[in-house]
């Protein structure tokens, strides 16, 4: 087409924001509890270290006939190390807690100390560090030192926000230098995976804002918490207001149109990044473009009942142009919290392409511009330009589908359209049923949830299709 492209093409790529890839896969609540089976789901459950049978190998005690110069590293040493850590956490004893580091290595010593502040100002009710797997050499039958990488779960709980324990995974260099000797920490970083789950995080929800910020300024947002470096502490402030007005809105929200007793968080966490590079390097290890937020979802340690997502940990992008603005700052805002208020409702089970986001992001979407006139939305161009035939994929009145979409471009228009579709059904259908249908969507098990959507809307995907691509047209002429 000739001539400048229109203004929908122009628009800077951070208004587009790929959360429902978390949420819809169930991030690595897929990766540790489905995929991996019994080994990891063992250390999910609460089980002692974990890990293919080889790498147990390793740390196994030695026998009754060992040489006394041998030096082994046992699961009671490690079961120990990992106790009083997390003791001295919780007891507020800085000391004790750097004591387990190299104590010659100053810098590492003097990193643990600021982790240490940092998750201290964090209002936790629940800490402990627990032995995940085992890799590296931990015996030595010649009385030769011994160097070893342990991953090790950090379970924590943070109170009125986090509905179960949730875990970070750290990965350690431990070292034994002789048969009485202590171990020692000698590196800390973020745990990989247990395999390669796609082109996804490199790391275990690692890291925390208290691994890598030099102080954390913590400010309260009604029910809701917002964590920021120093210098954004006084932004964290300006938009305090903001983030408690969003979290009142979505918890009314849910009071008049969702499943009562359901369970659902009463507040949020919320970290400012500033930039794509930040973006992706909190909770997380992973190259981002195009996302202006992210809810991360968390799996339950323990899964003890159906709450598989114990918490969801929201990221902002201070440095996206839906800061420009305080609606902007809403709805990015409410947008994130309505994928944390039902995350917990995830069955987390797996299926080839995730949940459909026409409905995660649809639905987010929804809750984020309740109240506003269609035409006022950031979007509503991008739909008009759809009907025109100035997209690469021609409108044939289809929902959008997971493989293409985010083709050529198209993620934005398809967050509209995914809008378009649950609001036709909140104006069809009512609002409650829309939202039951949205929850039985989150419950059903991956392939199942569109049929589950529509099951509870009562209603038939093709006529579904058909009334909203008509409805679609008349709100977009």
């Amino acid at each position: 087409m000739q001539g400048p492209p229109p203004q929908w093409q122009q628009r800077p790529p951070e208004r587009r924001r790929r959360t429902g890839l978390w949420v819809t896969l169930g991030v690595l609540s897929l990766v540790l509890v489905v995929a991996v089976g019994a080994g990891v789901g063992l250390v999910l459950r609460g089980g002692g270290a974990a890990g293919p049978a080889p790498e147990r190998e390793l740390a196994a005690a030695a026998t009754g006939g060992a040489d006394p110069q041998a030096v082994v590293v046992s699961d009671e040493e490690i079961n120990a190390l990992m106790a009083a850590h997390g003791r001295a956490l919780a007891a507020g004893d800085a000391k004790q807690f750097t004591s387990i580091f190299d104590q010659k290595n100053t810098a590492l010593v003097r990193e643990q100390s600021r982790v240490f502040a940092n998750l201290r100002k964090v209002p936790m009710i629940e800490t402990s560090y627990q032995v995940l797997r085992r890799v590296g050499r931990a015996e030595d039958n010649f009385g030769r030192g011994v160097k070893f990488e342990q991953d090790v779960a950090f379970v924590h709980r943070i109170a009125g926000i986090d509905l179960r324990p949730v875990t970070e995974w750290y990965r350690w260099t431990i070292e034994k230098a002789s048969a009485g000797a202590p171990l020692v920490v000698t590196k800390v970083g973020g745990a990989p995976p247990p395999f390669s789950a796609g082109g996804g995080s490199k790391t275990v929800y690692y890291p925390g804002p208290w691994d890598i910020w030099p102080d954390i300024s913590l400010v309260q947002a009604g029910s809701s918490i917002i964590l920021a470096r120093p210098q954004d502490a006084a932004l964290a402030r300006r938009i305090a207001p903001t983030v408690a007005g969003a979290t009142s809105d979505v918890r009314d929200f849910w009071q008049r149109s969702g499943e009562q007793g359901a369970p659902v968080p009463a507040g949020f966490v919320v970290a400012l990044a500033d930039g794509p590079a930040q973006l992706g390097n909190l909770f997380r290890k992973e190259k981002v473009t195009g996302e202006a937020g992210v809810s991360i979802p968390m799996p339950s340690w323990g899964l003890g009942d159906d709450v598989k997502i114990g918490g969801t940990r929201i990221v902002l992008d201070a440095a996206s142009d839906f800061f420009d603005s305080g609606q902007g700052i809403k709805e990015v805002t409410t947008h994130e919290f309505a994928h944390s208020l039902v995350a917990s409702l995830d069955s987390a089970g797996f299926s080839l392409f995730g949940k459909p986001n026409w409905i995660i992001e649809g639905f987010a979407e929804y809750v984020a511009n309740r109240g506003r006139p269609i035409n006022q939305n950031l979007r509503f161009d991008e739909g008009q330009a759809y009907l025109a035939g100035r997209f690469p994929l021609p409108f044939e009145g289809r929902l959008p589908d997971n493989t293409t979409w985010t083709y050529k471009g198209m993620g934005s228009l398809n967050y509209f359209m995914g809008h378009l579709a649950i609001r036709y059904a909140a104006e069809r259908y009512g609002e409650r049923k829309l939202v039951g249908a949205v929850v039985a969507a989150y419950r059903a098990d991956g392939d199942e949830s569109e049929s589950a959507f529509f099951q509870a809307l009562g209603v038939g995907k093709a006529n579904f299709e058909r009334q909203w691509a008509d409805y679609a047209r008349r709100q977009l002429t």
